[in-house]
């Protein structure tokens, strides 16, 4: 009988675990088997159970088998590893029913599970562990970062518990009247009667009943006063006074340059006000793609605070709201879309002791994304971003009315004046990596500019003489748009050429990484294009004898962590290729050295946003940033524009640009290809 709980858009996501029980009835007549599955974190994933009857069949060993098969054939995902107590499953019977890439590991403990009182942990071990799998260091690994969140087996008391309820259930407990094998019987998954246990009702229908036991792990407790946090590596003296500062504020910008660890500051300081018993509650609003390191970095700096990223379908972000977490993470864009529940809305009822805005230019707009964040009732706000104005002084307004209200009462709002920019030195802390980190390398930054290879060039100036003659048909019925479609093309002939392949750019970088690899060097390589032909997909094909990577927005979140941890372990992978949207937040690849942006953003933040993956604290060598335009055509037009339009903002706050596709009239993208 499966009761899920997962998310379907990651129901194969990695480093997923399975618990298995496997009791017998008092009478022993028969047994009552359960797989619980999790992540890594104890997160439930779903639940499996049934009941056979060990007198029906001959041959007991084959019966056995035919129990556990059902219970893996029920899932839809492969778990990395299935634990179960040694004493209570046969190992020779489960090695044959095992799903594929599955690994099995007897857990042996002192103490006995079958209850659901609290028993010591430490004392249940792995059985040969370092013998059983001499090459799954992976496996190793999962384990050893489920063992730092206290109790790693307490899912297998879940899991019993949860086996209790089910069969004290009339529907389930219907079943013992089937000989042999019981057949698979569905009962609805999670439905509104959680939206009713969200307003304080009980829990009514069986799957309901079940994730309440499932979703509520044991926590280790956290001490009352002056506790003696323990933290896994020390702050550098600016991250300790950044950590004050939150500490001190309910209200803070922090602003510090892209790579000094605003993430971990964060956290710290969350931490500290948990353990002082200050705070309860927190929600981190971060974009989707961060979300696991996020909890990554939690798990690190904060190991006995619990945490939960609520995603998936609606159903399932119901019962992830009214979890009992310490932290709840959620994206922009769920955030939006549950904060638009009016007053069913589980976030909205709550008020929040804490809520941070990660990367928070994604406020910078006023618009029903940033409306839900500025409607969050909260006791602090905290807002994290390197670049807090991208294109105009309305950006900087839009996240300081987060930061400077609770949610509570009327919003107050900011406009562009001198009252906003006082405000914002009294709320904005910032520090550049030039003056807090002494030893970072350098970050050297090269422009190439190419000649297109003749074919290449042929394309080009047809594709381009045959836009104007169309943006000149349309006379005043000529929209931004129009002129945006061609600039696209264009650029993207740039990087090469659709009927013939040929890429002086590519070339270029190909002939370089032949040199940088046989030095020690790697790459990253960053475009706004996806395809297999201009972008990021042409990139990994031309450069093959590297073994290049890829990273995009269409890559699976699932997958997305695999793949960065397979370049950051694995040197045979000499580039990591990136779309600039899908690599440049969040991510710390201090492994590369060498940056190729094979085209140029509108935005020159949202690039050295990119580029400063490789450049930020822990980087060792200097960082060589190339970036490409070629030669008479609309790429060196585009690039004059923004050296010239950068000034314009430099004065308000350090390290700001303007996105041109955003900013420029239509008369200056006109003035483009020589007309008005």
């Amino acid at each position: 009988m499966p009761i899920h709980f997962d998310d379907s858009s990651e129901s194969h996501s990695q480093d997923s675990l399975a618990w298995l029980r496997f009791i017998k009835e008092k009478d022993g007549g028969g047994v009552r088997a359960a797989l619980f599955e999790t992540t890594t974190h104890g997160d439930p994933l779903g639940f499996f159970f049934t009941r056979a009857d060990l007198f029906a069949p001959s041959n007991s060993q084959e019966h056995l088998a035919s129990i556990f098969k059902s219970l893996f054939q029920s899932s839809t995902r492969s778990p990395d590893l299935i634990l179960g107590l040694a004493d209570e499953i046969p190992a020779r019977t489960i090695t044959d029913s095992l799903p594929v890439n599955s690994q099995f590991l007897p857990v042996e403990s002192d103490e006995p599970l079958q209850n659901s009182g609290y028993y010591n942990g430490d004392r249940a071990r792995l059985l040969g562990l370092s013998q059983a799998f001499p090459q799954t260091v992976d496996k190793r690994e999962i384990m050893a970062e489920m063992f730092k969140l206290g109790d790693p087996f307490e899912p297998l008391r879940r899991a019993n518990r949860c086996l209790s309820e089910a069969f004290a259930d009339p529907r389930v407990r219907a079943m013992n009247s089937v000989p042999g094998l019981n057949a698979t019987v569905s009962i609805s998954p999670l439905t509104d009667t959680l939206n009713r246990r969200s307003q304080g009702a009980q829990p009514t229908e069986l799957a309901e009943r079940l994730w309440t036991i499932l979703a509520s792990p044991q926590r280790l407790s956290i001490p009352a006063q002056n506790p003696q946090l323990k933290w896994p590596s020390e702050l550098m003296p600016f991250q300790q006074e950044g950590v004050q500062a939150l500490l001190a504020m309910d209200r803070l910008l922090l602003a510090d340059d892209m790579g000094l660890g605003k993430t971990i500051q964060a956290i710290a300081a969350m931490r500290i006000l948990r353990a002082r018993r200050e705070i309860k509650t927190c929600l981190i609003v971060a974009p989707a793609s961060v979300l696991d390191q996020w909890r990554r970095e939690i798990t690190k700096w904060a190991p006995e605070l619990s945490a939960i990223i609520i995603r998936g379908a609606a159903a399932d972000r119901s019962w992830q709201w009214a979890t009992k977490r310490d932290v709840n993470l959620v994206s922009y864009d769920t955030l939006r879309s549950d904060f638009g529940n009016g007053g069913r809305s589980p976030v909205r009822r709550r008020t929040w002791d804490v809520v941070i805005a990660d990367e928070a230019q994604r406020a910078k707009n006023r618009n029903p994304t940033s409306n839900a964040l500025k409607g969050l009732r909260r006791v602090r706000s905290w807002a994290l971003t390197g670049t807090p104005i991208e294109n105009n002084e309305e950006e900087l307004a839009s996240i300081i009315e987060f930061v400077d209200n609770d949610g509570t009462h009327p919003t107050k709002r900011y406009r562009p004046s001198a009252e906003l920019l006082n405000r914002h030195r009294e709320l904005q802390i910032r520090r550049k990596k030039g003056d807090v980190l002494d030893d970072l390398p350098p970050k050297l930054v090269t422009k190439l500019t190419l000649d297109l290879h003749p074919r290449q060039r042929a394309s080009y100036k047809k594709a381009e003489e045959e836009g104007i003659i169309y943006l000149k048909s349309l006379g005043a019925e000529v929209r931004v748009r129009h002129i945006l479609e061609l600039i696209t093309r264009l650029k993207q002939i740039c990087n090469a050429d659709p009927k013939t392949g040929e890429s002086s750019k590519l070339d270029d970088i190909k002939n370089r990484l032949e040199q940088l690899t046989a030095q020690g060097h790697r790459s990253l390589l960053f475009s706004q294009y996806t395809n297999d032909i201009s972008g990021v997909g042409a990139a990994v094909s031309c450069l093959r004898e590297f073994n290049p990577l890829r990273l995009t927005g269409d890559t699976p979140q699932s997958e997305r962590a695999a793949i960065i941890e397979r370049f950051k372990r694995d040197d045979k992978h000499k580039v990591l290729a990136l779309s600039l949207r899908a690599g440049g937040l969040g991510l710390n690849l201090q492994e590369a050295s060498y940056v190729f942006h094979l085209d140029r953003w509108w935005n020159p933040a949202v690039e050295r946003q990119a580029e400063d993956r490789s450049h930020r604290m822990g980087q060792t060598v200097k960082v060589n940033v190339i970036k490409y335009s070629c030669a008479g055509t609309i790429e060196e037009r585009i690039d004059q524009i923004l050296e010239r339009k950068q000034g314009l903002f430099d004065h308000l706050v350090d390290d700001v640009s303007l996105d041109l596709s955003a900013r420029m009239s239509r008369e200056e993208l006109l003035g483009l290809f020589g007309l008005r």
